[in-house]
């Protein structure tokens, strides 16, 4: 690799000159010069610094075949690296915008958990009702997941990247809240009636309705 022929070439055609012109400069032959761009032969040291003048560089410059970045130069290199690294951790983040629907479900969701832990430790400690009224918990946090599901459809963002992987989110969504609504009324019926084994039926059959929402979903998009 000629790098010190490559980068004289470069600087000759920069400034304009032919080789002709550029060993008039210097005191030496066409063929000399020839030399030095296709790597025969390279300048004398005392050459160097007559050649680093008529072309505004430095001798360390001319020997390495490259110009040294300036400060300038390394700034804004090193603020375009801090930008794409920004923007691949920030990436996800940026693109996820929540909508209003979103937030007030955000805000929903707090109050409800609140709410039920709050009920509970007070009935739990006042009325030392522990044992039963531990479904108040689990309740309020499928009521959450509900109330996210929904804050997800709201998304129109997050609709479009369902439709563009070939799924309907109305029908996930719709499954969703089915099946969180059926584990709710399970562990409710259940804790009141001791029935956990026969009640358990609840939730298959959400399953069950769920599968043929999920399939009538299916074709509806295959067919659009």
């Amino acid at each position: 690799m000629n790098t010190f022929g490559d980068f004289l070439y470069e600087l000759r055609k920069e400034k304009g000159l032919t080789q002709a012109e550029l060993a008039k400069i210097l005191g030496v032959t066409n063929k000399a010069v020839s030399k030095w761009e296709t790597g025969e032969a390279m300048p004398e040291t005392s050459q160097l610094v007559p050649i680093s003048r008529v072309f505004g560089v430095t001798v360390d410059e001319l020997l390495s075949g490259a110009r040294a970045e300036t400060a300038e130069e390394k700034l804004n290199g090193e603020s375009i690296k801090c930008e794409i690294k920004s923007h691949v951790f920030t990436r996800g983040k940026d693109e996820e915008v929540k909508t209003f629907a979103e937030k007030i479900c955000g805000i929903v969701c707090g109050v409800v958990m609140f709410a039920s832990l709050l009920t509970y430790l007070l009935l739990g400690a006042i009325a030392n009702l522990w044992h039963p009224y531990w479904v108040i918990v689990p309740t309020g946090a499928l009521a959450c997941g509900i109330i996210g599901v929904i804050g997800d459809v709201c998304n129109p963002l997050k609709r479009e990247k369902k439709f563009s992987k070939g799924e309907n989110p109305y029908t996930g969504c719709a499954c969703a809240v089915i099946m969180l609504s059926c584990v709710i009324v399970y562990l409710l019926v259940s804790v009141i009636t001791g029935l956990w084994h026969p009640l358990w039926i609840i939730v298959a059959a959400g399953g069950a309705v769920c599968f043929v929402i999920g399939a009538a979903g299916d074709i509806s998009n295959r067919k659009k």
